[in-house]
């Protein structure tokens, strides 16, 4: 990612070095092509309250400049750093009301009038901090706005936003049960002898709950791994009242004795999500150790030593791995989703064909065109998709929005059958120039794999592009470290190999000969 920051004061040490930067106050153009613009001003610390507050108005004045200038880029604006000490007056407070107002009211104006501006808090970042923010010493001598013995912390942060901001996050939380979900041992203690409840520790491991309960409402998935009997564990969940978490809110879940790294795996293949996703909570440091041996690529956070540090825990977590810049429909939904699949795996078990299967569904297929309602769903899905995705392109909305304003073909469908919807799951683009078509991307969620929607809904969207432009259809498979499934789907679907690479960069030309038929116990739409 090219990133361009203007700014008023030295920020370079802040963020990698493949950074540009503006000029002090600056606004002039970017002088190379980049991604993403950022905005990071903040006010003369060694000022008074007056020169600030005009200083505001100055920065309103620049911000509203280049984002009228950049209007086809994403633009992050980082919000001023609150001020509540520095006034004159307890009762007319102008400076922090000032900053307030520009942070609460004037940008949230832009952002309600402009789709590519996205606006990061960077209090949230300074308001963790336990030492002083700004080092007078580096201030006045190199014009450092933030204490350079927080620029490492800082990238890792901002690289975090960044990562929300384009709406990635980890997608499953993996708990253990007693000391994690409740205090005690359930197996030992008995169903109403755990710390569960209105005294502390109890209130504090319901508390826990609590939250890890409204988290799947925003689109998380929450799994249990423990080492207990199955029994003792169900009959917690049907009989202890204060019990939050049980098995009508998590989507899967392995309580045996086996070896957690293994279960943990288990639970990536049944949810079909990548381990790389999943988020491991345990209060045994030798579980842990385990699973960040066995599953480097699993986030395994230490847990807190005390109850009453749960809720904090809980917090650092979410901003850590789960906090997004908005929660698409496709996101709320997403915890009943991962439920259904295992209603359609066990319904499968009924029949002896894929193809009698496959009908019992009932699929409907709904394909779209790129639009203003589902464009900031297409580019979430470049960004996250790993596993079924041909060559891995990760896209902005604005880079969309490009794409589409030079010929591109953009496609996302939504799928649904008997069980359930999985929303929009699908995301498809074909370049096209004067001479020839380019199949530049197509994914798909993983959790909708295994029913051959991937197949038919390429050959219709190949359908639909070819009948407006008779030109040939190129395709390409790029291989990364997750999507080893498709390096030979194309030739599934009438492309032909015509070249592979060194590194293993295959080509393809779409067959014009190929006869596109699609099977009949799928409902397509076309909107």
């Amino acid at each position: 990612m090219k990133i361009f920051v203007y700014r008023n004061y030295t920020v370079e040490y802040l963020f990698n070095s493949s950074t540009t930067f503006s000029g002090y106050g600056d606004v002039s153009m970017p002088a190379q092509e980049v991604d993403t613009i950022v905005l990071f001003y903040q006010l003369d610390p060694s000022k008074s309250p007056e020169l600030q507050t005009v200083e505001i108005e100055e920065i309103k004045s620049k911000v509203e400049l280049i984002i009228n200038l950049n209007v086809d880029k994403r633009i992050i604006v980082l919000t001023l750093a609150n001020n509540y000490q520095n006034n004159w007056e307890i009762k007319n407070s102008i400076l922090s009301e000032a900053i307030v107002n520009f942070n609460y009211s004037f940008l949230k104006e832009l952002v309600s009038s402009h789709s590519n501006i996205k606006v990061i808090e960077i209090n949230q970042f300074l308001g963790k901090q336990l030492i002083e923010i700004i080092d007078w010493r580096f201030f006045f001598t190199s014009q450092m706005i933030i204490n350079p013995k927080l620029a490492k912390d800082f990238k890792k942060w901002f690289s975090l936003q960044l990562d929300f901001v384009s709406l990635k996050r980890k997608k499953c939380i993996v708990l253990d049960c007693d000391n994690t979900l409740w205090g005690g041992v359930v197996g030992e203690d008995g169903v109403h002898g755990v710390k569960l409840g209105q005294e502390y520790p109890g209130n504090a491991f319901k508390s826990f709950q609590e939250l890890l309960f409204a988290l799947s409402l925003k689109g998380v998935v929450l799994a249990v791994c423990s080492k207990n009997n199955l029994t003792d564990v169900v009959e917690l969940w049907n009989n202890n009242t204060n019990n939050v978490i049980n098995d009508k809110v998590l989507s899967a879940y392995r309580i045996n004795w086996q070896n957690k790294a293994e279960n943990i795996k288990s639970l990536a293949e049944e949810l079909n999500i990548g381990t790389d996703s999943f988020v491991f909570i345990d209060d045994n440091p030798v579980e842990r150790g385990l699973v960040k041996e066995f599953l480097p690529e699993v986030e395994v956070p230490n847990f807190p030593d005390k109850p009453y540090q749960l809720v904090d825990f809980f917090w650092n977590i979410y901003n850590e791995f789960f906090s997004t810049y908005a929660l698409s429909l496709e996101d709320l939904q997403k915890t009943q989703q991962y439920k259904d699949i295992f209603f359609r795996n066990e319904s499968k078990k009924v029949f002896n064909n894929l193809e009698d299967y496959l009908a019992s569904l009932d699929i409907v297929i709904d394909l779209y065109p790129c639009n203003a309602n589902n464009i900031s769903r297409l580019a979430q899905m470049t960004q996250k998709t790993n596993q079924f995705n041909l060559r891995t392109q990760r896209y902005t909305e604005e880079y969309l929005k490009e794409k589409q304003k030079k010929g591109s073909h953009i496609y996302c469908a939504s799928v649904k059958d008997k069980f359930g919807d999985n929303g929009i799951t699908i995301g498809c683009i074909i370049d096209e120039n004067e001479n020839e078509l380019f199949l530049d991307t197509y994914l798909l969620s993983c959790r909708i794999l295994g029913r051959e929607i991937e197949i038919v809904t390429l050959l219709q969207i190949i359908k639909e592009v070819t009948n407006k432009s008779n030109k040939p259809l190129r395709a390409e498979y790029i291989p990364s470290a997750k999507n080893d499934m498709v390096k030979d789907f194309l030739l599934q679907v009438g492309f032909i190999l015509v070249n592979e690479d060194q590194n293993g960069v295959k080509s393809y030309n779409f067959d014009p000969k190929y006869n596109i038929e699609l099977k009949k116990h799928y409902t397509i739409n076309i909107n």
